[in-house]
């Protein structure tokens, strides 16, 4: 929970943005969203407490913001989630590239929303400024099973309608693709580490994305799933 002075501080830090008095951020034409670099998007993750951080990329789970949403402008998702939004909350918008990034930050500044961002140099600049990105990573059996050895409180879901059949140890069974893990989702703690698998690798891929695209940062896949486990001889049930 943010303290008073840290709220202050991000008030302050957004009426100045937003009233173009820093020297971080350029402001679009009123009524319009505001440039900021990485170093100003830093502060707001840190200050603003309800900031809403949206990649309005395809590439999503190649690499994200730590706590970004996904909804991509070019397919028409972002259009479809704008009326879910709150409009009280703060935005920071982004892409791989500049002219979707834009085109989502005008779309929610058209919509009425007043409190938006967009991160100049997009993606790229936040990574070349060495701040965290968060996606999902492949592990060898080897390496997951050293998770499981070295993590108390890693939480194993299986993906796959044929959990029955045999699973890892300790594995939770949350199915993919019948809407299971969607409704799973929203019960998980985000602070915890997950390892996802399945009996094959597209529905593992799709379980591993859809936590990430919920803002979990801390989400690893298991490479050649249940069959690579077993072929690796280690234990199941």
């Amino acid at each position: 929970m943010l303290n008073a002075k840290t709220r202050l501080f991000g008030i302050l830090l957004i009426l100045s943005l937003m009233l173009g008095l820093t020297g971080y951020a350029t402001q679009a034409p009123a009524p319009g969203y505001v440039d900021v670099t990485p170093k100003v998007a830093q502060a707001l993750m840190e200050s603003v407490e309800d900031l809403v951080i949206i990649d309005v990329s395809p590439m999503y789970q190649e690499g994200h913001l730590p706590g970004a949403i996904n909804h991509p402008v070019g397919d028409g998702t972002l259009d479809k989630a704008i009326p879910t939004l709150d409009k009280n909350k703060t935005y920071l918008i982004y892409c791989q590239g500049e002219a979707p990034a834009i085109a989502g930050a005008t779309k929610l500044v058209d919509a009425g929303f007043k409190k938006v961002f967009r991160l100049q140099g997009e993606y790229p600049s936040w990574v070349a400024a060495g701040y965290p990105i968060a996606h999902y990573t492949d592990v060898s059996p080897q390496v997951a099973k050293a998770l499981m050895d070295s993590i108390p409180d890693l939480i194993i879901i299986d993906v796959s309608p044929m959990y029955d059949k045999g699973h890892l140890p300790g594995a939770i069974n949350h199915p993919v693709g019948d809407g299971t893990l969607d409704k799973a989702i929203p019960t998980l703690d985000k602070d915890k580490t997950y390892l996802i698998y399945c009996q094959g690798e597209d529905p593992a891929i799709a379980g591993a994305t859809k936590l990430i695209q919920a803002g979990f940062d801390k989400v690893f896949r298991l490479e050649g799933e249940y069959p690579g486990w077993v072929a690796a001889g280690y234990p199941v049930e």
